[in-house]
């Protein structure tokens, strides 16, 4: 029944809550700076379902606490395509910023709150 905890001030709430009754803080820009690590691109996708786990990834891990979304993306097609998909998605305001890993070509850091 309860599957979100405002960070705030603990209150148990459901999931599709917007703002806690309790505090009335935005749920949806909480964050227990977290990261969530995805692999888009080592499992035999194609492009357009790299995109489609891309999307359905960045949609849920909004929803939670975490602060970013690692992507592994690898170094080919996938990584330029999803690169460009994240300009739309970003400039539609879903997501706060996105950049490639220093450390790894393969991995793009994507900021959610």
């Amino acid at each position: 029944m309860y599957e979100r905890v405002c960070l705030q001030c603990g209150m148990s709430l459901k999931a599709a809550t917007g703002y806690c009754p309790k505090c009335d803080n935005d749920l949806e820009q909480q964050t227990d700076g977290s990261t969530v690590t995805v692999d888009i691109a080592h499992h035999g996708e194609r492009v357009h379902e790299a995109i489609q786990k891309m999307d359905r990834s960045i949609e849920t891990s909004r929803s939670s606490s975490a602060q970013f979304l690692r992507l592994v993306v690898g170094g080919g097609a996938i990584r330029d395509e999803v690169s460009m998909a994240l300009i739309a998605t970003e400039r539609r305001g879903d997501i706060k910023s996105f950049q490639q890993d220093d450390r790894n070509p393969g991995v793009i850091m994507i900021r959610l709150k």
